[in-house]
């Protein structure tokens, strides 16, 4: 995963809270005679965010990775996912049976000792429900700082703008990491509600899955979607958080924006064409030029809703230049993987042009055939843009599901 809001002033806290540390020679807060930062293993992490309550107050919590010496609540950190008295209830019962068992029984008990550990995790989500520690999940998996910070905000309902993970090297200086992908990967899209691979404060990368909308449709029933959920995350948003959208049906990156002048640059951006984006597809049947570029003009079915079709007279230009990847074979049918670069961005684009030239995507309800249960095979796997605040290009991926 890539940094999720690790904005200036989180790096800023996170070097404030090390220096603290250093000076004190204490890593709890208020400093402790307890609390000694040479006993400490040089390879703990810790973890500050910045945040605010509903009425735009400041908040700062502050977290570790695992356990500090033994202890899960030190004085000026959150608490953990779990409850550490059933914990230590649960580790004083199994620990003198494991120690004193045979090798086979003693693996047994270890088994069932983790089972009731993990079954005490629990991890608020962005509507306010709760999910547990998920199946077969790696040890270590809901102890990360990074995660503790996300979940006390989501429980005590405070907006994140701004989060740190970082050890404090040799020479008191600062390494951060991102999310890891392995243990917080498992867990922050549901808590979330979304796959956010990417946040500063100013955008926000989410990959969406197929199924979402992107935005809200007409109706109470149509109103979850990718905006509606980073709005209700991000409250300081605008209301209209989204640059671009893609269909239901399509899987991949959307932008999103924190602030009115980010939403304001890159909505020019995509208007103007300075976005480079790129999709993965599968296409029925065997395509066998290596690339080619499909030049038809389309325009919306007024009478068959939301059907687009191609209109050589009153259609809008339309132009998507594709490459061939490969040919699969999935269940008993060829299909042929293909790399699309859409040059304009028409409703339904992609799935009209490959429907014309008589190779519709896979799993296309509306311009092919789709068996149950299955998906449009269609994915938005890479975007480059100019960052609306730095300036700078960036570039994000997003490895094809199919």
């Amino acid at each position: 995963m890539e940094a999720f809001l690790e904005t200036e002033r989180a790096l800023a806290e996170a070097e404030s809270m090390a220096e603290e540390m250093i000076r004190t020679g204490s890593f709890s807060f208020p400093p402790s005679e307890q609390y000694r930062l040479s006993s400490l293993n040089k390879n703990t992490m810790f973890g500050i965010m910045i945040c605010q309550d509903t009425n735009k107050n400041e908040k700062i919590l502050r977290s570790f990775s695992g356990a500090m010496n033994g202890e899960y609540k030190i004085p000026g950190y959150v608490n953990p996912c779990f409850s550490v008295s059933r914990f230590r209830e649960i580790e004083e019962e199994y620990s003198p049976l494991i120690h004193n068992a045979g090798e086979k029984e003693r693996k047994e008990l270890s088994g069932i000792c983790l089972e009731k550990i993990n079954a005490l995790y629990e991890f608020s989500t962005w509507n306010g429900e709760t999910i547990g520690m998920p199946e077969k999940a790696p040890t270590g998996t809901g102890d990360c700082a990074g995660l503790r910070l996300i979940n006390t905000a989501l429980r005590r309902k405070l907006e994140i703008t701004g989060m740190a993970e970082f050890m404090i090297q040799p020479d008191g200086s600062i390494h951060t990491f991102a999310p890891c992908k392995e243990r917080c990967g498992l867990l922050l899209p549901s808590m979330l509600g979304l796959n956010i691979i990417y946040a500063d404060k100013s955008i926000a990368i989410v990959d969406k899955e197929a199924g979402m909308l992107s935005v809200p449709g007409r109706g109470d029933d149509k109103k979850d979607s990718v905006s509606y959920r980073f709005h209700k995350l991000f409250p300081s948003s605008p209301e209209q958080c989204f640059v671009h959208r893609l269909d239901m049906d399509t899987s991949g990156l959307l932008v999103m924006a924190f602030t009115k002048e980010a939403h304001r640059k890159l909505s020019m951006a995509f208007e103007n064409r300075a976005v480079h984006k790129e999709y993965e597809a599968l296409l029925e049947g065997v395509i066998t030029e290596e690339r080619g570029i499909i030049d038809l003009p389309m325009r919306l079915d007024v009478d068959n809703r939301p059907y687009q079709i191609i209109d050589h007279e009153k259609g809008k230009k339309a132009i998507t230049r594709w490459e061939r990847i490969g040919i699969t074979v999935a269940d008993g049918r060829k299909l042929t993987r293909v790399r699309f670069y859409p040059e304009t961005g028409r409703t339904h684009q992609l799935r009209v042009h490959s429907a014309a030239i008589g190779h519709p995507i896979a799993g296309d309800r509306l311009y092919g055939s789709r068996k149950e249960g299955e998906r449009l095979m269609l994915h938005a796997s890479s975007i480059t843009f100019i960052h609306p605040l730095t300036g700078n290009e960036v570039h994000f991926t997003s490895p094809s599901p199919f």
